[in-house]
C-alpha cells in the first residue's frame, strides 16, 4: 500500500468501532441500491421529462441520457478489462498486514481485486453527463457520487483512495466523450426513432436498462464473469 492510501485509510480507521451506530449507518448506505443508484436514476428520469412531453425541448437531454446509459455499460466493460489487465490488488479490509481496522463488511471481498473502482467509474460517467444537461443536476450527482457512493467504500476498507481516484478519472473521461454532440447525436438517433414508433416497447427496455443501473449492472457482470470462466 502506498503512503497516500495508507495516510487516508489509517486516519479513517481510527474512527472505526468508536461509534457503532455510525458504522452501521455507513454499511447501510453502501448496501442500499435505493440510496446509491435510486437517486441517480431519479435524476435521469427528471432530466428525461424536465420539459414535459415536448420532444424538441427534451431532445438534447434525452440524447445525453441515452448516450450516458450506453457509456455506463461501456464503462463497466472497460473496468472489468482493466481489473484483468492490472495486477491483483487486495482490498484494504482483506489485507491483514496493513494493521488497519474497518467496520465488518456484509460481503467477502477476498477474491475481488480493488483497482479500479467500478462504482466510481459508473457514477462519475453519469455525473459528468448530467452536468451537460443541468448544472444543478450535475452538482447533485457529483456530490452524491462522492459522499454517498465513494467515501463509504473507502471508510469500510472496500477500496483504496487511489482506486476511487482512478475510477473517477476514467468515468469523467468516458462521460465527457459521451456528452459530446457528435457522439450523443449518433448514439441516440436510432433509439429516439424507435421510441416514437414503438413507445411502449422502448420504455419497457429503458426500464430494464435503468434497473441494471440501480444494481450497478450486477447481472451483466455475473454473466460476463461466467463467460470469461468458460473461455478460460
Amino acid at each position: 500500500m502506498n503512503a497516500f492510501d495508507f495516510s487516508i485509510l489509517s486516519t479513517l480507521s481510527r474512527f472505526a468501532g468508536q461509534h457503532p451506530k455510525f458504522d452501521d449507518a455507513v454499511i447501510f448506505v453502501d448496501d442500499s441500491s435505493f440510496l446509491k443508484a435510486g437517486v441517480i436514476v431519479a435524476l435521469c428520469y427528471w432530466s428525461w421529462f424536465k420539459n414535459g412531453e415536448d420532444l424538441k425541448k427534451n431532445q438534447a437531454a434525452r440524447e445525453t441520457i441515452i448516450s450516458a446509459m450506453l457509456a455506463c455499460f461501456v464503462s463497466i466493460v472497460i473496468t472489468r478489462l482493466a481489473v484483468l489487465a492490472f495486477p491483483f490488488r487486495v482490498r484494504p479490509l482483506s489485507d491483514p498486514t496493513n494493521g488497519l481496522h474497518f467496520p465488518k463488511s456484509t460481503l467477502d471481498w477476498q477474491n475481488w481485486s480493488s483497482f479500479p473502482s467500478d462504482h466510481a467509474v459508473m457514477f462519475f460517467v453519469l455525473a459528468t453527463c448530467l452536468f451537460s444537461i443541468s448544472r444543478i443536476f450535475g452538482w447533485i450527482a457529483l456530490l452524491h457520487a462522492v459522499f454517498v457512493v465513494c467515501l463509504p467504500r473507502v471508510y469500510l476498507g472496500i477500496h483504496h483512495p487511489t482506486d476511487i481516484l482512478a475510477g473517477a478519472a476514467i468515468g469523467a473521461g468516458i462521460g465527457l466523450l459521451a456528452s459530446q454532440n457528435p457522439i450523443k447525436n449518433l448514439v441516440a438517433k436510432r433509439p429516439l426513432q424507435w421510441m416514437q414508433k414503438h413507445t411502449g416497447l422502448f420504455y419497457a427496455v429503458f426500464f430494464l436498462f435503468m434497473y441494471e443501473v440501480t444494481v450497478i449492472f450486477a447481472d451483466v457482470r455475473g454473466i460476463m464473469k461466467e463467460v470469461i470462466a468458460l473461455l478460460r
